[in-house]
């Protein structure tokens, strides 16, 4: 038996008489479905998260021998993975991944945002 997914994307700051909104939302929320983000933006990235992720790399890169003075530039680095793999405005866009969800959102004008999400996943 196949599972089933169903996303819930609320768009703000987009002129709702645009014909390309509803576009744009069911393109978002097939990324969402695709790609499992977990937060909208890095503000919603909760400070105990950021700091275990930024832990966890910072040991990893010790462990590599990479010199001290390099370390913390290496976690930055790192960091912004973390974030280009979680933070669904940061994602590269699944129908056009050279272009990140935010950079598909500005399409739609300067003010258009995801402001919240939930997907659902229910059987395998």
């Amino acid at each position: 038996e196949r599972g089933s997914m169903g996303v819930l994307v609320e768009l703000g700051g987009a002129d709702p008489s645009d014909a390309r909104a509803p576009e744009v939302a069911h393109d978002v929320a097939l990324h969402i479905a695709s790609a499992a983000p977990q937060y909208v933006n890095r503000d919603d990235v909760p400070a105990d998260v950021v700091e275990r992720e930024r832990a966890v790399f910072e040991e990893l890169t010790r462990n590599e021998g990479k010199p001290e003075q390099a370390i913390p530039k290496i976690v930055e680095g790192r960091l912004n993975g973390f974030y280009k793999e979680n933070v669904l405005v940061e994602q590269g866009f699944v129908k056009e991944p050279k272009q990140t969800v935010a950079e598909v959102l500005a399409g739609l004008g300067p003010d258009a945002a995801v402001r919240r999400f939930v997907r659902v996943k229910i059987g395998e």
